[in-house]
């Protein structure tokens, strides 16, 4: 059997479980850490290490149009740019739902991007090693005219992290399995960049700075319960 044609049926059994599951299932039983409120705009700080919300920036890291179907999906959106004391850049955007049922997807990157006229180069599965752990995290490129964007991001689907539709739909259906309705938060960094392998050293450098500088309390709603 080619493996075009594998893949194919994978993804095709994933989809028809998920509705089965939909269907049959309620989940009924919401997470402890869901029961606390979050407020992304003071979880996250303005300045660490070498790095600092960068208020001159008038730049939209989310469009208009993105925004509107994040809304959908997010109960809470946080969108920041950064700069270093080097003059590096990052942008970051933060997306909190507090209830991710199997029916409801975080929106990935690849998907708003390409919706927005982006060209999505390949996709790599990879890990970024910080203080606190080792996060697993999806890594892009998104292309539009001169305008280059290496991207990193991660979902956190309850205390799973996930990387692409794959992963994120497997943690879905497993708390669908136990009755538990997740919450689900999706980061994201990127920058405009035509050196992308710097650009995501960069990348690691910020997250990396941005986790140590929070609480551990305050952590998990990024990153589950990690351990380092």
């Amino acid at each position: 059997m080619k493996k075009p044609l594998i893949v194919s049926l994978i993804l095709g059994m994933l989809m028809v479980s998920t509705s089965v599951i939909t269907k049959v299932m309620t989940p009924a039983v919401v997470l402890p850490g869901q029961q606390k409120r979050i407020d992304l705009e003071t979880l996250i700080p303005k300045k660490f290490d070498s790095w600092e919300v960068d208020s001159s920036s008038a730049s939209l890291i989310v469009n208009p149009a993105v925004r509107g179907e994040l809304d959908k999906i997010y109960n809470q959106t946080l969108s920041r740019s950064y700069i270093s004391n080097k003059g590096e850049r990052i942008m970051l955007a933060i997306a909190y739902g507090g209830v991710q049922k199997t029916d409801l997807h975080a929106h990935r990157p690849e998907i708003c991007y390409a919706a927005s006229g982006f060209d999505i180069g390949e996709m790599t599965k990879t890990f970024v090693d910080t203080t606190i752990g080792r996060i697993p995290v999806m890594r892009l490129v998104a292309k539009q005219n001169a305008r280059n964007e290496p991207i990193t991001y991660w979902i956190r689907v309850g205390n799973s992290l996930t990387r692409g539709w794959i992963e994120q739909k497997v943690a879905a259906i497993s708390y669908g399995l136990t009755g538990e309705v997740p919450d689900g938060v999706l980061v994201r960094v990127s920058a405009i960049s035509s050196n992308e392998q710097e650009s995501f050293m960069v990348q690691q450098a910020f997250l990396t700075g941005m986790l140590q500088a929070m609480r551990s309390e305050d952590r998990y709603w990024l990153v589950g319960q990690m351990t380092p």
